[in-house]
This record gives C-alpha cells, sequence and structure tokens, in this order.
C-alpha cells in the first residue's frame, strides 16, 4: 500500500508535489485534508478538461495534442479517485463486519 501512496504525486504537478510533501512532513495534517486537497485538485483538473472541450466547440484554435492531454489528464485523476474511493469503501465495509 505504500508503494499507492508513493505514486500519487506522480500524476500531481510539481507545485501541488511539493505542496502535499511539505503538508506530508507536518503532523498537524490529517488523512482527511490529503484526501480534500487530492479531491479538489481532481476538480482543477476536470473543469480544465471541461473548458478545454467547450473551447474547441466554439471554434477556438486549441491544439489537438494539448486537449488530448487534458482529457486524457481529467481521465487519470478520475479514476485514480474512484480507486481511493473504493478502497475506503471497502475498508468502511471490513470494519462494519467485524465481530466484537
Amino acid at each position: 500500500m505504500d508503494k499507492i501512496i508513493r505514486s500519487i504525486p506522480d500524476t500531481i504537478p510539481d507545485s501541488l508535489s511539493q505542496k502535499l510533501k511539505t503538508n506530508a512532513t507536518n503532523a498537524n495534517e490529517s488523512f482527511f485534508d490529503v484526501l480534500s486537497n487530492y479531491l479538489n485538485y481532481t476538480n482543477d483538473v476536470q473543469q480544465n478538461a471541461e473548458a478545454t472541450k467547450k473551447a474547441i466547440l466554439d471554434g477556438a484554435n486549441v491544439p489537438l495534442h494539448d486537449a488530448v492531454v487534458q482529457f486524457d489528464k481529467a481521465g487519470v485523476v478520475l479514476n485514480l479517485l474512484v480507486q481511493v474511493r473504493n478502497k475506503l469503501l471497502d475498508a468502511y465495509q471490513t470494519l462494519i463486519n467485524t465481530q466484537v
């Protein structure tokens, strides 16, 4: 699991990656804060992809490779968020089903 957590910053730009590394060393930051930061980042990436799509539909001169990169990036980031959600739900179900 440690490898999965370390691979998350690979999909994040350097500015956010540095922020996450700085925050990871901060003992006061909770898991919720890290998850919230990634959720906000995912929202930003999705909005950028939506803006690119709208620009293309409006007839703006957007290079095709830039659009494809934006769309693929949005897909990868969203898939990662969905996988994290699925793992959290699995952990919750395991806790709920644990006999005391």
